[in-house]
């Protein structure tokens, strides 16, 4: 009777405490992502800046180019590989020019 007792005892606390770790994850993921979580209001935010949303855009394409080179790279004899940054240098080279004749 104690051991049926005591694996109770143990079944009720993990229990428990597992109900605690998904109510806090819970809570959390919502206050994240929920309709007025700080996610949603950053997302909102860069969406209504023109300057944000440039710099926001600028960020995931070169997120994505990283993560094309990097994916890529597994194949050391791919021509996409240089083509990828070649367009890159060039794009590059286009935004800086077009950035010198504004201020010109």
């Amino acid at each position: 009777m104690e051991r049926l007792m005591h694996e109770t005892k143990e079944t009720f606390l993990t229990l428990l405490v597992v109900s605690c770790l998904i109510a806090g994850i819970g809570g959390a993921v919502f206050y994240t992502v929920g309709p007025d979580g700080w996610l949603v209001g950053m997302v909102r935010d860069l969406s209504q800046a023109p300057s944000l949303a440039s710099f926001a855009a600028l960020a995931g394409v070169i997120g994505a180019a990283v993560g094309a080179k990097r994916w890529l790279d597994r194949h050391p004899h791919s021509a996409i590989n240089n083509l990828l940054v070649g367009v890159l240098a060039l794009g590059g080279l286009a935004a800086i020019v077009h950035g010198l004749r504004g201020l010109l």
